[in-house]
């Protein structure tokens, strides 16, 4: 074995010192690191049959080598909470991110990974590291399990068999950034790579920890050795703030409980999949359009390749005070990049995201962004639900259509409003079934079945274009319905979603941001045009009113404010001069891309090829931050200049 200048200088403990003293004195330098590489080295040989018991030893300390993490700080614990504390350790095997030094057109930029971690909605995510096959996660966070410690045994075997919930885990890369900017503000659209959970019970038979197994994502994750996921060493621990716990139950009663618990998973899944083959069969009897009807999806691929019931995919959200409306939530989601995703070959990868896969990756496709919204319209109070149809084709003007989903909410006296998802678009149906007038307003086309978090809807009209759908859900004429206790106890993806998480504040975002395009745009006028800028901050600031207005009529459909805005520049325009202005919003911070938007303007060029007199150019740039980080980037540039000849 090397003599390793880490181990070397690794810091003695004081005389005396416990066990823990040693540990953490270890932990103080990269001594666990060094300790880890050089025996596993040594592991992989023929131990002599004499030294079992030193092996036994080492192997021990090799388990605890893998957490290599310094102590986290203090968290203040409620004394009468019961806490699960996760300490995460060394990943391995994980392959399906890299990319081989030999594959030709592939960025060679760095990527970190992460770990996104929720249990019974709570959310956090471990600083990144880089890349590798064996990452070196790091660190450990308390989640709240119970609001008492249980105490006695009646009491713990209640907690343990009704307390079934799973620790979800998500791993994803996104690029290296060199240095922090305004750009680091922005939700970062990551990789997802690998998804897998535990059951929180494993921390009471299995308090050492141990190596949890992720499955590669992304549909054609399965293709890879291993599933192309990893693994990653984790601790599960019950912890209190007072004395240390003495548990009453047995680890073969506990094992048996979560035993029972798969089982019943189990043949809940294959209950209701049973369920829903009889179901299907009966609506296709309906008639022959029925039954080869396309579009009645009653399950989803998950990004772990399990098949689930869609309904299992929604589920009330609550974003506490993040979001303050569901006007609000429609536009959020409709700031989460939309990305349709593919596989080898450039098919589509018909899969959905769970909530935390969707959040974690920070884009997803229009199925994501439904279920999301129409979670968010339930927590509202809001009788929510995703439908699943075809929409016409906006790319190319015609008559194509495409399978779609969107959202719609019906109140108690009928009235229906469907909401793009992609956009925060609203479409007022009134009475509850669209005339042919309301049909040609709207983008949709067929109508195939709706659903929520508590039931599901297929469409048997035999036409069942938009304009012929009947609103009411309880008309058993028009709605073929599912039994709301099967869908019910079908397997969730997630049993409990989490809370969103707060943005940061967007104002020095917006000033960085408003710097690095004023030297873009000036460097742009001179390079291709020969003309030299000046900017007027007075006028700049006049341009703030017209931006808020614009964003307002984003979130209600309405404009306001405009008046004052016209007013207030008019008097900022010198006589006889010209007044050029353009508003565009953007969901980046990404000033190279803002400068190709606005050139690819007629408005935007026309403005930046500006000559002519007392000519001066304002910038404003206004950054609306929602939850998860998720921005409405405002700019507006405008010009004012007396014409030559003037």
């Amino acid at each position: 074995m090397e003599n390793n200048p880490a181990v070397a200088n690794a810091k003695p403990a004081p005389a005396g010192a416990d066990v823990s003293s040693v540990r953490d004195a270890l932990r103080s330098t990269p001594a666990y690191s060094a300790l880890r590489e050089n025996l596993v080295e040594m592991l992989q040989g023929d131990a002599p049959a004499s030294s079992a018991g030193v092996t036994a030893m080492l192997k021990s300390l090799l388990l605890n080598s893998q957490t290599n993490t310094t102590p986290d700080p203090k968290v203040e614990l409620d004394p009468d909470m019961l806490y699960l504390r996760v300490t995460v350790g060394r990943g391995a095997a994980f392959i399906s991110h890299l990319t081989p030094s030999n594959a030709p057109h592939q960025s060679s930029a760095l990527t970190d990974l992460s770990l996104s971690l929720t249990f019974k909605g709570t959310r956090v995510t471990t600083s990144p590291v880089r890349s590798s096959m064996d990452p070196s996660f790091s660190g450990s966070v308390v989640f709240p399990l119970a609001a008492s410690t249980p105490s006695d045994s009646q009491a713990w075997h209640n907690l343990i068999t009704s307390t079934a919930d799973k620790l979800h885990i998500a791993c994803t890369s996104s690029p290296v950034t060199s240095k922090a900017t305004h750009k680091s503000f922005a939700m970062i659209q990551k990789d997802l790579v690998a998804t897998g959970s535990v059951d929180w019970r494993t921390s009471l038979i299995s308090p050492e920890g141990g190596m949890i197994e992720l499955k590669g994502s992304g549909g054609e994750g399965g293709f890879l050795v291993g599933g192309g996921g990893g693994t990653v060493f984790m601790k599960l621990e019950l912890v209190q703030s007072q004395s240390d716990l003495t548990l009453p139950l047995t680890t073969d009663e506990i094992m048996r409980h979560i035993t029972l618990n798969d089982q019943k998973e189990l043949e809940n899944a294959r209950d209701f999949y049973l369920y829903a083959r009889d179901w299907w069969r009966s609506f296709q009897e309906i008639s022959n359009e029925h039954a080869t009807r396309e579009g009645v999806r009653i399950f989803a691929e998950d990004e772990q390749g399990t098949n689930r019931c869609v309904c299992t995919y929604v589920s009330p959200v609550k974003s506490g005070r993040l979001i303050d409306s569901p006007r609000h939530a429609a536009r959020f989601v409709s700031l989460i990049p939309f990305e349709r995703r593919s596989g080898v070959g450039g098919r589509r990868v018909d899969s959905w995201q769970s909530w935390h896969g969707f959040l974690s990756r920070g884009r997803g496709d229009v199925e994501d962004h439904a279920c999301l919204l129409c979670s968010l319209l339930l927590g509202f109070g809001l009788s929510a639900y995703v439908v699943i149809g075809q929409a016409y084709d906006s790319s190319d003007g015609g008559d194509e259509q495409r399978e779609h989903a969107w959202v719609c909410t019906i109140t108690q006296g009928g009235d229906v409003t469907m909401i793009e998802s992609l956009t925060g678009q609203r479409y007022e149906i009134a009475g509850g079934k669209a005339g042919p007038e309301d049909a040609a307003n709207l983008p949709y086309a067929t109508v195939s079945c709706v659903f929520n978090n508590t039931g599901f809807w297929a469409n048997k009209n035999v036409d069942d274009g938009i304009a012929k759908v009947n609103w009411d859900l309880d008309n058993i004429k028009n709605w073929k319905t599912m039994d709301g206790e099967a869908i019910r106890v079908a397997p969730k993806t997630i049993s409990n979603p989490a809370t969103l998480i707060p943005c940061s504040s967007s104002t020095e975002v917006a000033e960085g941001l408003e710097k690095e395009l004023q030297e873009l745009i000036k460097s742009k006028r001179e390079a291709a045009y020969g003309l030299s800028s000046q900017w007027d901050p007075e006028l700049a600031y006049l341009l703030q009113p017209a931006i808020a207005a614009y964003e307002n009529e984003r979130l209600t459909g309405y404009s306001f404010g405009s008046d004052d805005f016209q007013n207030a520049v008019k008097n900022a325009v010198p006589e006889r001069h010209c007044f050029k202005g353009l508003p565009l919003c953007f969901a980046h911070l990404d000033a190279g891309k803002i400068v190709a938007g606005i050139e690819g303007s007629d408005i935007g060029a026309d403005i930046l090829k500006s000559q002519g007199d007392a000519v001066k150019f304002a910038l404003r740039v206004r950054v609306y931050g929602y939850a998860e980080n998720t921005l409405a980037v405002w700019v507006m540039l405008a010009v004012k200049f007396l014409p030559k000849g003037e």
